[in-house]
């Protein structure tokens, strides 16, 4: 089966009517999705491209967009605004099918009397609003059990009870529990085509492959739309039935062309990328790791990287003003790498994140390195990450970084980062796309490569003659956060490109990333707002290379 055209470079542009912004105007922070109502519709219209060059929409992606459209003023008459709303409208039923919200919206644009009498019924199941918003119950333990055991209740007391049944599934995805009450759960005779759609999206997306293709003969009687597609494509991917996966992928994108996370993954399906296990012995690379005070998290990355194909890799490891046993733990793990060109440096204070970079990547063995790999102290590798890389390096001369799909290593069923793109750029705002979504599973969709604009920088591999002067990680950003980010991004300004390898999957033991996971402290948040408002006024200076990076035109 031929794959459809794939571009990964494909021009973006935004619309934001730019001329009405001043030059000086100060530093506004926006939080997810907040920029939307700082621009026009036209130029809503264009985040929500860039949005899909790069994720596959959730959930709170439709109903954010679609909210946004539907309120504007101008969204009757602009001539996108039919077929955009019909899409959103379309994934969000699939994804909520007893989601009140989503059903209104639906209903009052369609006036379908189907939809009018879902929402009736459903109405009939009273829930108090705050069981039905999961997003407090994800940084918090005991907020989490009051509600799963509120909705278990309410399940008790109706067994029909669908509302709360779907969030109990929600829930127990999130913290990947087995749904014992499913089996006391009687689903209600007006219900039942809409409950195997919503327990086929949950086994799906939880990784319970022979419960969902067990529903999928029922699910694809009814009219299936491309996000149920997307998900029995890597059904069938995980059984090992390729060509019913790239089927199902080609039906999706038959749906909904601008996937391209889809169209890329169908490519990469149709010419699976093989790594060349003999590049490590073949090419001169250092892999650095820095760290401070995390003696057990530090002796756990070791033992992983020794169990991966590093071929002849030197190794360095930067002791950051460490007090614990950290330096035990180094000193020990050389018999793990015996015959290996194995260092450590020991600094008496703490320098920071982007500074500990600098420092191991000025060192002269790795400034002679044709590759620099850095990897956090806290992660765990496959066998083949440095292949991969390398791989991916060779094929494109003009990449200067290499990143991967990042876990959580709490949870490895759920995503902590994927990469971020460049999204909106004007003097008041410069935003890029999220590194994932919240509550993100991780189902194959991400297992392809792909140019970006930056990648996590827990696992990556720089190429070092992109960087004549050594790596310059801003000081700026210390003691840690986003240096990575400003990394990437001051390198693609410079006409290299940036890669993210998501055939290769690292276990992050850190929350970074994922704050949805963690309560950030007010010092935590007050150093996030103050990195990010570093970040914008450094790149405000360069908005016209932004500019020019995100049409596409950048030169080589």
């Amino acid at each position: 089966m031929q794959s459809p055209p794939l571009s990964d470079t494909t021009p973006r542009t935004t619309h934001t009517k730019p001329n009405t912004i001043m030059p000086d105007t100060p530093y506004t922070p926006t939080d997810r999705f907040e920029e939307l109502d700082r621009i026009d519709l036209a130029g809503v219209f264009d985040l929500l491209d860039i949005y899909c060059r790069n994720l596959l929409p959730d959930m709170e992606a439709c109903l954010v967009f679609l909210s946004r459209i539907l309120r504007d003023p101008a969204a009757q008459s602009h001539p996108r605004t039919r077929d955009e709303a019909t899409r959103l409208l379309r994934k969000t039923l699939t994804f909520g099918p007893f989601h009140i919200q989503g059903l209104e919206l639906a209903h009052g644009l369609t006036h379908d009397p189907a939809l009018a009498e879902r929402i009736r019924r459903l109405r009939g199941f009273a829930l108090d609003p705050a069981l039905a918003d999961p997003r407090s119950t994800m940084s918090d333990e005991r907020v989490f059990e009051r509600r799963r055991t509120r909705l278990l209740e309410l399940l008790e007391q109706k067994p029909g009870h669908v509302l709360a049944a779907s969030h109990l599934l929600h829930l127990d995805a999130c913290r990947g529990l087995k749904s014992d009450w499913l089996a006391r759960f009687t689903v209600p005779q007006f219900a039942r085509a809409q409950w195997n759609q919503r327990l086929f999206m949950h086994h799906a997306a939880t990784g319970d492959t022979a419960c969902a293709l067990a529903l999928w003969p029922a699910v694809a009687k009814e009219a299936v739309c491309e996000v149920q597609l997307n998900f029995a494509a890597e059904l069938f991917a995980a059984m090992g039935d390729t060509a019913r996966a790239m089927e199902c992928y080609t039906r999706s994108l038959a749906l909904d062309p601008a996937q391209t996370p889809a169209r890329l993954r169908l490519a990469e399906m149709a010419n699976p990328t093989k790594a060349d296990a003999t590049l490590p012995d073949r090419r001169d690379v250092t892999i650095c790791i820095y760290t401070w005070n995390k003696g057990d998290h530090l002796e756990r990355t070791l033992a992983s990287l020794a169990r991966t194909n590093m071929g002849r890799a030197k190794i360095r490891i930067l002791l950051n003003g460490c007090t614990d046993h950290s330096a035990t733990v180094a000193e020990a793990a050389r018999a793990l790498f015996t015959g290996r060109d194995f260092g450590v440096i020991t600094l008496p204070v703490n320098v920071g994140a982007p500074a500990a970079r600098n420092w191991l990547g000025a060192l002269p063995e790795v400034r002679a390195s044709e590759y620099v790999a850095y990897i956090d102290d806290d992660v765990e590798m496959p066998e083949d990450w440095l292949a991969h890389f390398l791989t991916v390096m060779e094929r494109h001369p003009r990449t200067a970084v290499v990143g991967c799909k990042v876990v959580f290593g709490s949870d490895p069923r759920m995503i902590q980062y994927l990469y971020r793109a460049l999204a909106l750029a004007r003097p008041d705002i410069i935003k890029l796309t999220d590194p994932c979504q919240i509550a993100q599973m991780d189902c194959g969709h991400y297992d392809f490569v792909r140019e970006t604009d930056t990648v996590m920088g827990c696992c990556h591999l720089l190429r070092t003659a992109s960087m004549p002067e050594g790596p310059q990680f801003d000081l700026r950003y210390s003691p840690s956060q986003i240096d990575d980010i400003a990394h990437d991004l001051s390198l693609r300004l410079k006409g290299h490109e940036v890669r993210y390898c998501g055939l290769v999957k690292c276990l992050h033991h850190q929350n970074t990333g994922g704050g949805f996971k963690r309560r950030m402290t007010d010092a935590q948040l007050g150093q996030v707002l103050g990195n990010d408002m570093k970040f914008f006024y450094f790149f405000r200076d360069r908005l016209d290379r932004i500019q020019t990076v995100m049409a596409g035109s950048l030169p080589g």
